[in-house]
């Protein structure tokens, strides 16, 4: 999964969770996995900004890249 990508789910899963929580309320345990979700894209999001930006463009191998996917797909 590559980082634009990454942006389009958080950005799905957030509207779902807004879309959830205007119908059936924040107190919903429904609400709160989908706010779970979300929270787990947006602690791969930072992780992947935070390593791309210890390491130079220069620098990026394709092992590298195959790790980000792999841990995105889990």
């Amino acid at each position: 999964m590559k980082l634009q990508e990454l942006e389009d789910c958080i950005e799905e899963k957030r509207k779902e969770l807004n879309d959830l929580a205007k119908e059936v309320g924040l107190k919903d345990r429904r609400v709160l996995t989908k706010s779970m979700e979300l929270d787990r894209l947006l602690n791969l999001y930072s992780d992947w900004k935070y390593s791309y930006h210890k390491q130079s463009i220069s620098t990026t191998s394709p092992v590298r890249e195959k790790q980000h996917e792999l841990a995105l797909s889990y």
